[in-house]
């Protein structure tokens, strides 16, 4: 596949925001600046650093500026409302937990666009059908927040035994006497963990035109449709709350999903992205 065919969202994906996120940390807390949107605001053009050139960093840095707010905590001593534990479950100090939750809101916005960018062109279904015949997997899931759910019109599975399980437990879920996953159509589960579609073997998501491979809902689709197939992982949430606030572990990864034919075609400028970041860059296959 030629790369041109790429070109829009790999245009992004060479440009990436985090070392002038980085920057503005760094300016912010070292400098008399009372806000982020100043030092936002102060930032010269252009910025040249060891991957990239940024012709109009002010600009870029603006799209971004409702997720750096919570570096002003760092100067406020006001509480994030977030816990951030490291790879042995002890909570990391006030600025890491903080650079890993703005860093982990940041990229995912950056990574929304750039994963629609170089999707779009490959015409390529994998996130919407379920396993082949001759792949080890018995479903694929695509988890839902609740808002989501009215996108599918398909059977719904939400009782008290579907909510005591997840869709990867052991002991898995039976409906109507056989596993959940062995079924002919796609249906909605509530599972303990929340909503999602379950595409068996062979289904595909009811959203998906036959022939064109268009998605019907596309402009209204689930988040989780958004972000195939680079995403980050700069932090994982914990089902374990401490005291009603959300506890996360950090993780400082970068997850490109090798099924894909873009992340195949561009794993060289992927890997760069992922050093800009900081990230550690975990290959990984979502069907096998």
């Amino acid at each position: 596949m030629n790369k041109n065919t790429f070109e829009p969202g790999l245009s992004l994906l060479r440009q990436p925001v985090a070392p002038l996120v980085s920057m503005v940390q760094f300016l912010y807390l070292t400098g008399p600046f009372a806000t982020v949107a100043e030092v936002v605001g102060e930032m010269p053009e252009p910025i040249e650093t060891e991957l990239a050139i940024y012709e109009h960093p002010v600009a870029l840095l603006r799209e971004y500026l409702e997720f750096l707010q919570p570096l002003e905590s760092l100067k406020s001593e006001q509480e994030i409302g977030e816990d951030v534990v490291d790879e042995q479950g002890e909570p990391v100090d006030r600025m890491t937990a903080v650079s890993a939750l703005v860093m982990q809101q940041v990229l995912t916005a950056e990574l929304e666009k750039i994963n629609s960018r170089l999707c779009g062109p490959c015409n390529c279904t994998l996130c919407c059908t379920g396993p082949s015949a001759g792949m080890s997997q018995e479903f694929f899931e695509i988890p839902l927040a609740p808002r989501e759910i009215d996108l599918f019109d398909v059977d719904r599975c939400d009782h008290a035994d579907s909510r005591a399980h997840r869709a990867r437990d052991e002991e898995e879920l039976y409906c109507d006497g056989r596993p959940f996953y062995r079924r002919r159509s796609p249906g909605l589960f509530h599972w303990q963990n929340g909503w999602s579609l379950i595409l068996p073997r062979g289904a595909q998501c009811p959203n998906l035109e036959a022939g064109s491979g268009r998605c019907r809902v596309y402009a209204q689709r689930p988040e989780v449709c958004r972000r195939p197939q680079i995403f980050p992982y700069m932090l994982e949430r914990l089902d374990e709350p401490r005291a009603g606030s959300p506890v996360y572990r950090l993780r400082q990864t970068l997850l490109a999903v090798v099924d894909c034919p873009y992340v195949r075609e561009l794993q060289d400028d992927i890997a760069r992205y992922a050093a800009a970041a900081e990230l550690h860059l975990a290959w990984k296959e979502n069907k096998s």
